[in-house]
């Protein structure tokens, strides 16, 4: 990886190449390192109980060698826990996207990272800035292309029922003209606002790549997410909000009822950001990794596992 390096009295700072970012030169310190992680259990399966498990990862598609590294761990944990399907938080192919459904990077920075017939399973990809770059509607015409790849619009919703018939309903959001406030993001809100209203499903997901809050020490909060977004997921009782854009994983304090995680942490430590360990957090971490989720008809355990592969916080969501 090439970085342009500028030299400042204080602060060293360089630009990432594989998503245009300004970073500390200095590796990243992992807080999830030096501070003392919160005692946690990963509650034993019921047997006879109905569950699906899933991945989140986000930030992945630079095809560096890290990238490769984090789909290890993937397919490490696919294998052991049996996991039904992937979400993405995009920024699915750096730096500028993909041009068409041909284009060559499909293959260098997708299907030859996560070919382990572990992972050859259902992808519900949302888009990122970075995605934006490139021809967005691409990525949903990739659908046709690649069986796993199951992206019907740029947003859209689905439900995955359990054996025991609890429906969990996951809305997937394409972030990138909301943050902008671009003119078509109102139609996008509103339908938002109506599936969210009408659904009837005993856990509400939704995912989409900026966060409303961070504290990732390149983006951070975003005011506009919070503003058009925020109300949304308070008013019609969203369990969990699901996103990446900072480089980072981490899981906040419920805000209005709603928990918040970022897990875009999929390109691994190759591009990297820094986080603070704040006061509202459960959990702050770098370096790499991704988020694995199990849903039951009474809770959703999210554990964040690192390139190792091992599970290093686990907090569980109860109903």
């Amino acid at each position: 990886m090439r970085f342009v390096v500028r030299r400042l009295p204080v602060l060293v700072l360089m630009t990432c190449t594989a998503c245009g970012a300004v970073c500390n030169a200095a590796q990243p310190v992992d807080p999830a390192r030096t501070h003392p992680i919160p005692p946690f259990t990963i509650p034993p399966v019921v047997p006879g109980a109905a569950y699906e498990r899933f991945i989140v990862f986000g930030d992945m598609g630079t095809g560096h060698s890290d990238q490769y590294k984090v789909a290890e761990a993937m397919a490490q944990r696919a294998k052991s826990d049996h996991v039904d399907f992937i979400l993405t938080v995009g920024d699915n192919v750096y730096d500028n996207g993909v041009s068409s459904v041909d284009d060559s990077q499909w293959k260098t920075k997708f299907e030859d990272v996560y070919k382990d017939p572990s992972l050859q399973i259902p992808v519900y990809p949302s888009l990122g800035n970075h995605d934006w770059k490139g021809n967005p509607r691409a990525q949903v015409e990739y659908s046709q292309r690649n069986k796993n790849w199951k992206m019907p619009a740029m947003y859209y919703t689905f439900v995955r029922t359990l054996g025991d018939g609890t429906n969990v309903q996951f809305f997937a959001i394409d972030s990138d003209p909301i943050r902008r406030q671009a003119s078509d993001a109102d139609a996008q809100l509103a339908w938002l606002d109506a599936e969210l209203g009408k659904s009837d499903a005993r856990w509400k997901i939704v995912f989409g790549h900026h966060p409303l809050y961070s504290h990732g020490a390149i983006h951070g909060n975003n005011a506009a997410m919070i503003a058009k977004v925020g109300p949304l997921l308070t008013e019609h009782h969203v369990d969990l909000y699901l996103c990446g854009h900072d480089h980072t994983l981490e899981m906040l304090k419920p805000i209005g009822g709603v928990y918040h995680v970022v897990t875009g942490g999929g390109g691994g430590p190759d591009i990297a950001y820094g986080i603070d360990w704040k006061d509202d957090d459960l959990y702050a971490a770098t370096l790499g990794g991704f988020a694995l989720c199990r849903v039951g008809g009474s809770e959703i355990v999210i554990e964040f596992v690192r390139l190792d592969g091992k599970t290093q916080y686990a907090h569980t969501i109860t109903k």
